[in-house]
């Protein structure tokens, strides 16, 4: 065991401050690392959203254009009668 110079009194508050102090850094970055969850959590969900929204956006924007195809067709041929 190693010999300390110190009183054991001292050494015992030293050692209780000294723990103290890393359970209380310990508690901090467990929460920050669950407010880190939550935010990727949140901004993976909202991406999710908007990604969707995007793909339903495009499906809508093929069907007008396809849509306008076949009316400029129709415009096309009733303009040759």
């Amino acid at each position: 065991m190693v010999d300390y110079k110190s009183t054991p009194s001292r050494l015992a508050r030293l050692f209780e401050k000294s723990r103290e102090e890393w359970k209380e850094k310990a508690l901090e970055r467990q929460k920050r690392l669950r407010s880190f969850d939550v935010k990727v959590r949140d901004l993976t969900k909202s991406r999710d959203k908007w990604k969707r929204e995007t793909k339903e956006l495009e499906k809508r924007i093929q069907q007008l254009e396809k849509e306008a195809t076949i009316q400029q067709a129709k415009l096309e041929e009733e303009k040759k009668r």
